[in-house]
């Protein structure tokens, strides 16, 4: 496949109207290259564990961080901003993730959707660690959804790679949707040109995606695995895993988020720091590839802090376990 094929296999998995590949390390530098967030435009995100990307890459933009990613937060954020939905703007838009930010917090979608259309803001979603298998942005009220590909290419693609995705406009009995018009209008206008892949790349993201749906499935089932035996587990704390009930956002994830609660779990150790257990584990829980077959660990808040998270992989969850239990006893 060439991109321009890419692009259309992936707008087909995503019900989109059109997609975009973009070389970018991470969703706030795609969204920026994309350009279709413009000086003047307001940019209201819930994306605290984002907060220097987005105060640095949108230059001549208002960046607005909430602390919820609850529709009033977002609306209240918004108020004195006189929006628009031509091409034109200035243009109001709200970011969040699916899964995300500091605590893997789940958004009403369906309800930020619902609450952008009254304000006259476009929805985007930073769809990366739920991917099209576990949650749709598109069906659920957002005009753009974007995703980091580290998981469709298992860690494997020489460049870090994004896909955009805009949504239909068209509704129920021939209405168009002004907000995903507009979207549109912006990603065809504005939008970055066309990527030129490499090869290995086109190879590596053609057999990722023949494959994703079953892997996708794997690191779900084993993060649900692995979350309650850190939920069980003494020597830690604050679990936090959408499909707890103990999450805030349990509820709400059971009717946003599709085959299982994503493959992310995050929690606090005791007495220790980050750093202090990833002297005692195996070195591939590190060094592996983000969205390959090995559950990778990261500290979100730095190897001072106490905060883990990790990201399972399609390896066996009673191995993972084991080796963090040496290491927590160590």
């Amino acid at each position: 496949m060439d991109a321009q094929q890419l692009e259309e296999a992936w707008a087909a998995r995503a019900g989109a109207r059109e997609a975009r590949l973009v070389a970018a390390s991470h969703v706030p530098a795609a969204l920026s290259l994309l350009g279709i967030v413009r000086p003047g435009d307001r940019l209201v995100a819930f994306a605290d564990d984002f907060a220097e990307a987005f105060a640095c890459g949108f230059e001549g933009c208002d960046v607005v961080l909430v602390g919820s990613p609850s529709a009033e937060a977002f609306a209240a954020a918004s108020e004195g901003f006189d929006a628009s939905l031509d091409a034109e703007g200035p243009h109001l838009w709200w970011f969040a993730n699916s899964i995300g930010a500091f605590g893997l917090r789940v958004p009403d979608l369906r309800a930020l959707g619902r609450a952008a259309r009254e304000a006259h803001a476009l929805l985007v979603v930073d769809n990366t660690v739920a991917d099209v298998f576990g949650c749709n942005p598109l069906s659920l009220g957002a005009v753009l959804s974007l995703e980091a590909l580290d998981r469709v290419c298992a860690g494997k693609a020489p460049r870090k790679l994004v896909a955009a995705s805009v949504a239909r406009s068209q509704l129920k009995r021939h209405r168009v949707d002004a907000a995903a018009e507009c979207a549109h209008a912006l990603f065809v206008g504005y939008g970055a040109s066309a990527l030129d892949l490499y090869a290995e790349e086109a190879d590596v993201l053609e057999r990722g995606l023949g494959s994703l749906d079953a892997r996708m499935q794997a690191h779900f089932d084993r993060a649900r695995a692995l979350a309650e035996y850190l939920a069980a587990n003494e020597m830690v704390r604050n679990v936090r895993y959408p499909g707890l009930s103990s999450h805030p956002d349990h509820a709400v994830a059971t009717g946003i988020l599709e085959h299982g609660f994503g493959p992310a779990v995050e929690f606090d150790l005791i007495e220790r720091s980050a750093g202090e257990l990833f002297d005692a584990l195996p070195g591939e829980f590190r060094t592996s590839f983000a969205g390959g077959a090995t559950t990778r660990l990261s500290a979100p808040r730095g190897k001072q802090g106490d905060t883990i998270r990790l990201f399972a992989g399609t390896d066996d969850p009673l191995t993972v376990a084991a080796a963090l239990d040496n290491a927590l006893r160590q």
